[in-house]
């Protein structure tokens, strides 16, 4: 598991994806409000990739929760990307935003699909793993 930032208000660009969902209903029962799903690229490569940003309530600070309910964002995210042909997804989770110029706090995971085609988080050493 790579953890891409610990705090992203944010995710710039992309072209929205046609037919996205504005809610996706997790293995566990609970359903997340989603904020964007865009086509984009990450940085340091040029190297297509899929972002969903979603509101979570658990908090930010909870990595291990909020890891476990990213893996479950993730395999709605999964499907989309790969009816779009693009081996590179990202989900990054937001509180719910806050104060008088709404601002929210984030955190990213990126999962790349092998050779094989299977799916996992991306190593460590892979350098582009955020959006730009």
């Amino acid at each position: 598991m790579i953890l891409s930032s610990c705090v992203i208000c944010t995710v710039h660009g992309g072209e929205p994806i046609k037919d996205a969902p504005s809610v996706i209903h997790l293995w566990s029962g609970r359903d997340v409000k989603v904020l964007s799903i865009t086509r984009t690229t990450l940085h340091g490569s040029d190297e297509p990739a899929v972002s969903l940003q979603y509101v979570t309530e658990i908090s930010i600070s909870d990595t291990y929760r909020l890891y476990r309910e990213a893996e479950e964002v993730f395999d709605t995210l999964r499907r989309i990307a790969e009816r779009e042909k693009i081996h590179a997804a990202v989900v990054v989770a937001n509180e719910p935003a806050s104060g008088l110029i709404s601002v929210s706090k984030g955190v990213g995971w990126t999962w790349k699909q092998r050779a094989s085609g299977l799916w996992s988080a991306a190593d460590e050493s892979d350098r582009a793993t955020v959006p730009k």
